[in-house]
């Protein structure tokens, strides 16, 4: 039978040899073909070494030899290069742009928020029509469940907030694309 006739059907493989098992040898429950299990011990070594964890004191002993290296290595490096280096690096700040006020600031800066008056009020309106549809979905669950209005004033308000965020968010995104 040709490999690809083999491949073409649905049986199990020999894992010694990768030849497909013969129906007769998959339906009397062999797993192997009649070939490999004339050789029982042709599946490689019995068993396989595998280093533990190194031992603590070990760890340490690497991890001081690794610092040792690490301050000799300092130790030759000449002071006129380090000097040398610095300036460098301080030259180089110098003509990178000044930083914004704070990182929140650059990312909004990026974002390019507050670019357009609609974007204000998408997101107004997106934040109310969140923060209502929260509330009212609160007070049908506190009204079907008949539980009083004081378990479901802090979910309600919480949930509020996060909901109409979550709307001013999309109401800025519709009002920036609106704009392209």
């Amino acid at each position: 039978m040709s490999r690809a006739a083999e491949e073409a059907l649905a049986r199990t493989r020999c894992p010694g040899c990768g030849k497909g098992l013969s129906f007769d040898e998959w339906s009397s429950g062999f797993d192997r073909c009649g070939a490999c299990r004339r050789f029982p011990g042709s599946d490689g070594p019995a068993a396989t070494y595998v280093q533990g964890p190194a031992t603590r004191g070990a760890i340490r002993s690497r991890v001081a030899a690794s610092a040792e290296d690490y301050e000799r290595l300092l130790e030759n490096v000449p002071d006129a290069l380090i000097d040398e280096l610095v300036a460098a690096l301080e030259a180089e700040a110098a003509h990178l742009p000044p930083t914004g006020a704070s990182p929140v600031h650059d990312v909004l800066r990026e974002i390019g928020f507050g670019r357009s008056p609609r974007e204000l009020q998408w997101a107004a309106w997106g934040f109310s029509g969140g923060f209502a549809a929260n509330v009212a979905l609160a007070k049908y669950a506190q009204m079907a469940s008949g539980a009083a209005m004081s378990q479901f004033i802090v979910p309600m308000l919480l949930g509020g907030v996060v909901a109409g965020v979550t709307c001013a968010a999309i109401g800025w995104g519709l009002a920036r694309l609106r704009e392209r």
